[in-house]
């Protein structure tokens, strides 16, 4: 693949992006059970046409089909007001893998970036991911030293819990 046209996706590309990403958590997790295509489909046409924070960068290939994938929110107001690309998700499909797409992918973002006055990019990747690690380094990224923290589903509930308490208790106090 010499090029690829990588562009930001819209509502008609939520079947390829939907693909694209039950193809990354089927690389990334491959002995577990992954939920139906259409939750994924339904997922991806609500992100896209209520306007999440999330948006998609799509590359497609010279037929046209979807080989990579891009997951990134753009967060203002940033240090100088300048903000910053979160990049969650970066995927390449196992064919197009090694042909430069992941490099087009950042360089498309970067651009968008410089156009927007976006003063940088963020990302994180798995400390076993050495691929992903070689190409960030080789664009010239920089390794942070930071503490990356998770709060999942069942920490989530518990302070949610504690939050709704702390509403009843503050409007029943006022009553």
């Amino acid at each position: 693949m010499t090029t690829a046209d990588i562009r930001f996706a819209t509502l008609e590309d939520a079947e390829t992006v939907a693909k694209l990403i039950r193809h990354m958590d089927r690389h990334y997790r491959p002995d577990e059970e992954l939920r139906p295509e259409a939750d994924y489909r339904q997922m991806t046409e609500q992100t896209i046409a209520n306007r999440e924070g999330t948006r998609f960068v799509i590359a497609r290939d010279e037929e046209g089909r979807g080989v990579g994938l891009a997951c990134v929110a753009v967060l203002r107001p940033g240090r100088d007001l300048q903000g910053l690309i979160y990049l969650k998700d970066l995927y390449v499909s196992e064919p197009a893998r090694g042909c430069g797409l992941g490099t087009q992918i950042i360089s498309f973002l970067s651009a968008y970036a410089v156009e927007n006055y976006i003063g940088r990019m963020d990302f994180t990747t798995d400390t076993d991911n050495v691929g992903a690690q070689r190409l960030y380094d080789s664009l010239g990224g920089i390794r942070k030293e930071k503490v990356y923290y998770t709060l999942p589903i069942e920490a989530l509930k518990a302070v949610a819990a504690r939050a709704n308490r702390a509403v009843e208790r503050t409007y029943s106090v006022q009553d």
